[in-house]
């Protein structure tokens, strides 16, 4: 079957798989969505309610807070009356009594009135001085011993509702028959409780803000922390969230600084009929746009397949070996990006076989470069000159270590199958070198060795070394007297690489001969090697990648540092490089000898 027809019938399966299953699911949707819109309603509404009340609460607390802190009119008065004596022998009130008394008196009733919901104001010093600005006064033992029962600490810093009390003919002045007491504590200079404010709260305009905009039917009721009913338009039973009525979805919400909490319940009904009829007219849209989808699936899959058939048969030529073919992109969409990242990877792969190509060569001629450079013939002429010399002039038996460490040298440059030897047979690569220069007289400094042992064994680049210390002895060391030469070679596995130093403490060298040196090919064949330092740095990132290399590190006057960063390799590593084992060969065991 054509992926053309494979397409259309995947999607004619799946948009009829759809138009079923919204069918069947549009009673469970319709329901969720009933079930959220209501929870959104019974949510705003508390919310709307709860604000309102926030609003009047905060003025309320305000208008305490004002009196309660009124120095000359209440905090004097009442500490008057708490400390002094205010009945005559006769178990008649003083003067002094009435003085603070008229005091009080005279500023709440200027008070009465401030705020329309307030309607009534009452100053407690203890059971026996109660004075208020209307009858709405409770039994003054009653009040003062109802006060003593809140939290005194939270009486000192805000207000404090109490439970709702009954106003008998209420309805003559207030609009409602209950008020509910709103307390505040009136604090002395050591913020000590010597007296109280009650205010009492108009509870019609509780009743009215709580069942403004309520839907048909719905319960709303609010209870304190005491579980009294503050406001009920249910009866006097206590709703229960946890065990809904049925038909009627609840809401609960719990305002923390009234110690208030509101339980909404709104019927499902009132709202399920519109609900349903957009549930209806939604499934018959859906199933008109199904069958239009299909429509246009049909002439979309046949463009996109004919697409799809271009780049199919673009890839079949890059397959067959032709790398210079190029899709045509005539659209933006998936198919397009898919074109312009196949032309993208077609050229990518086209410069990824010239740069092989060219590395290859590269790294060709810098190993025919290594091979053709490894012993100068100027050197060992010179060195057979010193033997002959010596021998000449002496019994021949100075020359044995001079002519075993030529011929190790020389037994290092013959066997050059592997890459890679063991740090340890590179080290003693220069202990042979260092017994040359000895012997040249070249050898007028002194040497420290800082090796790891767990780097003895580590398999690094053959021939790496002595460029660099070679470098170090003709060049960095210091040309005066007063100074002696020290050259120190160190290796250390820093950070999961190996480091190998070598290090002199000559005059050392500016950033543009470290640039110098580190790029400009040795054209001196004197020395021993004629492997030159850029070459080294190249052979060591041609193996081993661009992060792994040669750097120089230097101050002038003090040290010049070659620092080598390397892979660590241990013997039988799978790495795609030949090494050489510590073992010797016949051979060489012979010249060690």
């Amino acid at each position: 079957m054509k992926i053309r027809n494979k397409i259309l019938l995947v999607v004619l399966v799946v948009l009829l798989y759809n138009g079923i299953l919204v069918n069947l699911a549009w009673y469970n949707s319709s329901n969720r969505m009933t079930d959220k819109y209501l929870t959104d309603i019974s949510q705003s509404a508390m919310q709307d309610a709860y604000q309102a009340f926030e609003y009047l609460f905060v003025d309320t607390s305000y208008m305490a807070t004002m009196i309660s802190l009124n120095k000359k009119n209440i905090v004097s008065p009442v500490k008057n009356l708490k400390e002094k004596e205010i009945k005559t022998q006769r178990g008649q009130w003083n003067q002094e009594y009435l003085k603070n008394k008229r005091v009080i008196s005279d500023y709440i009733a200027s008070m009465n009135g401030y705020k329309y919901y307030i309607v009534g104001i009452t100053i407690v010093v203890d059971s026996n001085c109660v004075f208020s600005t209307s009858s709405l006064t409770q039994n003054h033992d009653e009040i003062y011993h109802n006060i003593l029962k809140l939290d005194q600490e939270q009486l000192q810093k805000n207000i404090i509702l109490m439970d709702p009390i009954h106003v008998e003919g209420g309805k003559s002045t207030l609009s409602s028959d209950y008020v509910v007491p709103v307390v505040r504590a009136v604090l002395d200079k050591k913020r000590q409780p010597i007296g109280y404010v009650v205010l009492y709260f108009d509870y019609g305009v509780i009743e009215k803000m709580f069942a403004a905009n309520l839907p048909e039917g719905s319960h709303f009721q609010v209870i304190n922390g005491n579980r009294s009913i503050i406001f009920s338009n249910c009866g006097d039973e206590i709703l229960n969230a946890e065990k809904p009525e049925k038909g009627f979805i609840y809401n609960t919400f719990e305002a923390d600084n009234v110690d208030w909490k509101f339980t909404m319940a709104l019927p499902s009904q009132y709202y399920i009929k519109d609900i349903n009829h957009t549930v209806y007219t939604t499934v018959s849209m859906m199933i008109v746009l199904l069958l239009a989808a299909a429509v246009l699936a049909v002439i979309v899959v046949s463009k996109m397949t004919a697409e799809i058939l271009n780049l199919r048969n673009t890839m079949l030529m890059v397959s067959s070996g032709n790398l210079d073919v190029s899709y045509e992109v005539k659209s933006k969409d998936e198919i397009g990006q898919i074109g312009k990242t196949f032309n993208h990877m077609v050229v990518h792969i086209r410069e990824l076989m010239n740069k092989i190509s060219e590395e290859e060569e590269q790294k060709r001629l810098v190993e025919i470069a290594f091979l053709e450079a490894q012993i100068n013939p100027h050197f060992i002429s010179n060195v057979l000159n010193n033997v002959i010399w010596m021998a000449k002039i002496q019994h021949a038996d100075n020359i044995v270590p001079l002519v075993k460490s030529l011929n190790t040298m020389l037994q290092n440059v013959m066997h050059q199958e592997h890459d890679l030897i063991p740090l340890k047979d590179e080290l003693e690569y220069l202990d042979n070198y260092l017994r040359i220069v000895e012997y040249s007289g070249s050898y007028d400094f002194t040497l420290e060795k800082d090796i790891d042992e767990n780097t003895q064994d580590l398999l690094v680049l053959r021939f790496i070394l002595q460029p660099i210390l070679e470098n170090a002895i003709y060049h960095g060391l210091p040309q005066g007297l007063d100074k002696e030469g020290k050259i120190t070679i160190s290796a250390h596995i820093i950070e999961s690489k190996l480091i190998l130093t070598v290090e002199d403490n000559g005059e050392g060298m500016t950033d543009q001969q470290i640039t110098f040196i580190l790029e400009e090919q040795v054209k001196d064949r004197k020395h021993f090697n004629g492997i030159g330092i850029p070459n080294v740095k190249e052979r060591i990132q041609l193996f081993f990648g661009k992060e792994y290399g040669l750097a120089y590190e230097s101050k002038l006057g003090r040290y010049t540092r070659a620092v080598f960063t390397l892979p660590v390799i241990t013997p039988g590593e799978n790495n795609g490089v030949q090494y050489a084992l510590t073992e010797k060969t016949e051979g060489e065991r012979d010249v060690k000898d």
